[in-house]
């Protein structure tokens, strides 16, 4: 049976050059129009978001550890 491993691992690295670019991108539109607030939303969005691009395994343990955090699995 054919495994499509190989096509995820080389676009997940194409997706982190892609995010990194476009990460850099933003980030250098908003300073520019010195736009403080929005640098700021757009660089706490973005480390947010790169933290599911770089690892796709936290999405499974993110979950546990805020239940933990909030005591809802007793």
């Amino acid at each position: 049976m054919p495994t499509f491993q190989g096509i995820f691992e080389y676009l997940a690295g194409e997706i982190k050059w892609l995010f990194l670019i476009g990460f850099i991108v933003g980030l250098a539109v908003c300073c520019f129009k010195r736009a403080i607030i929005g640098s700021i939303i757009f660089l706490i969005g973005t480390i947010f978001i790169g933290m599911f691009v770089v690892n796709p395994e936290i999405m499974l343990t993110l979950p546990e550890k805020v239940a933990k955090l909030w005591n809802l699995g007793k």
